[in-house]
């Protein structure tokens, strides 16, 4: 899989105690980095509110590949 030449801006941010220690146990339990599920989060506010084009769908290709 290629990566896409992209520059990433550090942002600080506070959040209240428990839900630091909610999305704590969520890159835990989930093994993603904290940063990534944040900028998941942040995509989806801007995409929600119309600020980002929604990705493209894929829709998995169901026929069974073809012996030759």
């Amino acid at each position: 899989m290629a990566k896409t030449n992209r520059t990433l801006v550090q942002q600080s941010i506070y959040l209240e105690a428990d839900k630091a220690a909610l999305l704590n146990s969520l890159a835990e339990t989930t093994l993603i980095p904290k940063a990534v599920l944040l900028r998941k989060a942040v995509a989806a506010l801007l995409e929600v509110n119309g600020l980002l084009p929604k990705p493209p769908r894929t829709v998995p290709n169901k026929q069974p590949p073809t012996v030759q």
